[in-house]
């Protein structure tokens, strides 16, 4: 199989850079070879030293994985040694990644950035056209602490198998996408014609969240942007489990209206997981919101950030794959001790 290693190098470098406390980052096969690596450049001068150790670490923990893996039973565990914490988490079905942390990191802050990019390592290996860059995530008030007992074991992270039932609002300005962001997902396919919606067009999908036995129902409402609907649109914030606000990357008024959004979600009454989506990034020559203050905006309003392109497809699904994983794990979760 060819593999697209400038891709995977690439990937594992954005992943370590934006996850916070990373030392290291590894994409091996099931009987441990490394197919990538990558350190913090920071410690590049240990580089060699450094995986040979996580090497071998790994490689006892991985051969009892592996046992499981051969059977679709792992999906996903963490492992803690003295100096590190070892996050394992399939990556298609025949790789693994393998996340080396240090030995204060939060689970929390690393498990939602190591699930994106394990999705994008599969696609990658597929020969399937994928972003190499994480973006920015923010659990925010919504987040539930994973962390398990230290006590030098590898646990295996379960969730309960079955459905889940979940409704998502997306919000922003007339025109900045949203219809066809929601089409690109559901139905795969984009729609060029621009039609105003007409206060809510209600979209469902049934997204199996990778790796587990889940499938997350999402019921998806596009609220119409126009300030006509606004007081119609309060009663479709009800119940919402996440959201999404878009803007349009070429369009700054667009970008100067998510605090009003924001505002509307605040309606709801308690805190759920939200992500500002900057769409249109196809049109590079006619942008006009940078990627820099669009996270500090992010930043400031405590949302994850993602970029998009509806009409090519780039990161659509990552950003129902973001809100998947952040509402499950919120519903999980036990942590099973394996015997290495």
């Amino acid at each position: 199989m060819a593999v697209d290693t400038k891709k995977l190098d690439e990937l594992l470098e954005s992943y370590i850079t934006r996850t916070p406390n990373l030392i290291s980052a590894l994409v091996v096969d099931r009987d441990g070879l490394v197919i990538a690596s990558k350190v913090k450049k920071k410690k590049s001068s240990v580089d060699e030293d450094l995986l040979s150790g996580i090497s071998a670490i790994v490689e006892p923990i991985l051969k009892k994985i592996t046992t499981e893996f051969n059977t679709g039973l792992f999906g996903s565990g963490t492992f803690d040694t003295d100096n590190y914490r070892l996050v394992f988490l399939e990556a298609g079905e025949l790789t693994l990644l393998v996340t080396v942390a240090d030995f204060y990191a939060n689970l929390d802050d690393i498990f939602p950035y190591a699930y994106l990019c394990a999705e994008k390592i599969t696609r990658i290996l597929d020969n399937r056209t994928v972003i190499s860059k994480i973006p920015m995530i923010q659990l925010g008030k919504a987040r539930k602490e994973m962390e398990p007992e230290r006590d030098g074991k590898l646990k295996q992270i379960k969730i309960e198998s079955g459905d889940y039932i979940f409704k998502l609002v997306l919000a922003g300005d007339g025109a900045v996408g949203k219809t066809t962001l929601v089409q690109k997902f559901v139905e795969e396919k984009f729609n060029e014609d621009y039609i105003a919606t007409i206060g809510a067009n209600i979209m469902k999908k049934e997204y199996k969240l990778r790796g587990e036995n889940v499938v997350c129902n999402f019921s998806i409402w596009d609220l119409a942007g126009q300030d006509l609907f606004k007081r119609t649109r309060k009663s479709y914030f009800s119940n919402a489990s996440a959201g999404i606000i878009v803007f349009d990357v070429t369009r700054r008024e667009t970008f100067e209206h998510v605090n009003s959004w924001m505002a509307e979600f605040k309606n709801i009454g308690k805190p759920i997981p939200i992500v500002l989506v900057g769409n249109k990034i196809d049109l590079e020559e006619q942008r006009i919101v940078n990627p820099e203050e669009a996270e500090t905006l992010a930043k400031e309003l405590n949302l994850s950030y993602i970029e998009t392109s509806a009409k090519e497809g780039q990161n659509v699904e990552e950003v129902f794959e973001m809100l998947a994983f952040f509402l499950v794990k919120n519903n999980f979760s036990q942590m099973e001790e394996l015997e290495v």
